[in-house]
């Protein structure tokens, strides 16, 4: 499976681990009991009371994490990266990112054209959500020399970027910033506002935070005032493996913005983390989502579960409650995992959620 395609199930390291072992799913009729262990008694699930998030954000970048002097808006300007304290010495107007996450994030604060090149996955549009606004775009690797002759004024790219790539853009006079990007509204606004500063289009990143705000609001103000809650279990295989996702996962977020109860997280689960069969049945879920891609072998997962003897008692199981859900809402690490949660409320709550969720989100001039 090419690198790039990999890139995209980094959510936590261990996601980084799983995008590299991945491959189509078994055929055989049984699901091989892993060694992993989880807790065998799940607690029930109790109602929380979440606070309803402010529809609008605050219009100061004195709180955005990276910036190193939120009064400085001229140039040149400093932000702190992972990779340390980097200058941005004018307005990049040709940008590279080589993430997928950063990709989607980008193409929402400029216009189409300063992002000169992108990854092979961000062309995918199994794996990205803006692959149709990428697809006459050049292609860029790791290699440093393809992204030099690009001649990029700034690449911002994630903490997974090989340093020897890094130092060696930075030897060029290339600037080159890793930030993370985190699941959960806050994760997702603290992006959208340090990556317009990165680019010098403030303006356009409070624009766009509110809308990803209002969205989001909208959202958990049904959702947070359900109870009781369904368990909802993320599970996905690859290979001969099983993966759940628990807390502090980007599907957990998704599961939780939804009104779901995370029974991986439940289960005491932190991560995506492997699993057993054992595993799964103790988890006890009410629904079972798949956020897997087809070409990786879902529908096969899916109709082998809802056959599987030893599952056969699962209220997921027993009210053939197991979807496929696309994993590019719920797995990429930006905005777009709303639409995830807008999907699965839909699904959780149909008389809430009648209408269609918005197909997109709206893009720089």
């Amino acid at each position: 499976m090419p690198i790039g395609i990999q890139r995209l199930f980094i959510t936590t390291l261990l996601a980084l681990l799983l995008g590299l072992v991945s491959a189509a799913c078994t055929s055989s009729e049984e699901i091989a009991p892993l060694t992993t262990e989880v807790a065998t008694e799940t607690p029930e699930p109790t109602a929380t009371s979440k606070p309803i998030p402010n529809r609008n954000v605050a219009r100061s970048l004195g709180s955005v994490r990276g910036i190193v002097d939120h009064t400085n808006t001229s140039w040149p300007r400093k932000v702190a990266g992972v990779n340390g304290i980097v200058s941005i010495p004018s307005k990049p107007e040709r940008i590279i990112t080589a993430s997928v996450g950063h990709d989607e994030m980008t193409l929402a604060i400029v216009p189409n054209e300063r992002l000169i090149a992108v990854g092979e996955a961000t062309k995918n549009k199994t794996y990205s959500n803006v692959a149709n606004l990428v697809q006459g775009k050049a292609e860029v690797s790791r290699d440093p020399e393809v992204i030099i002759a690009l001649a990029p004024d700034i690449v911002v790219t994630s903490p997974f970027f090989p340093v020897e790539v890094v130092q060696a853009l930075q030897r060029v006079g290339i600037p080159v910033i890793q930030t993370e990007l985190e699941q959960g509204i806050e994760g997702h606004i603290n992006a959208i506002l340090l990556m317009g500063y990165i680019y010098g289009e403030e303006e356009r990143a409070f624009s766009f935070a509110n809308e990803v705000q209002e969205r989001y609001g909208a959202l958990v103000e049904i959702t947070s005032q359900k109870d009781p809650k369904p368990r909802v279990l993320a599970l996905t295989q690859y290979s001969d493996t099983l993966w759940v996702a628990g807390g502090r996962s980007t599907e957990g977020g998704v599961i939780q913005a939804a009104g779901g109860l995370n029974a991986a997280e439940n289960a005491g689960v932190t991560g995506n983390q492997t699993t057993s069969l054992e595993g799964v049945i103790a988890m006890t879920p009410d629904i079972i989502i798949i956020p897997q891609p087809i070409a990786f072998g879902a529908e096969d997962f899916r109709q082998r579960l809802l056959r599987h003897e030893a599952l056969a008692e699962l209220p997921a199981i027993k009210n053939g409650a197991v979807f496929i859900v696309e994993s590019k809402h719920f797995t990429t690490l930006s905005f777009w995992n709303i639409r995830g949660a807008e999907d699965l409320a839909q699904m959780l709550w149909p008389d809430d959620f009648s209408e269609m969720p918005r197909e997109s989100f709206s893009l720089a001039e």
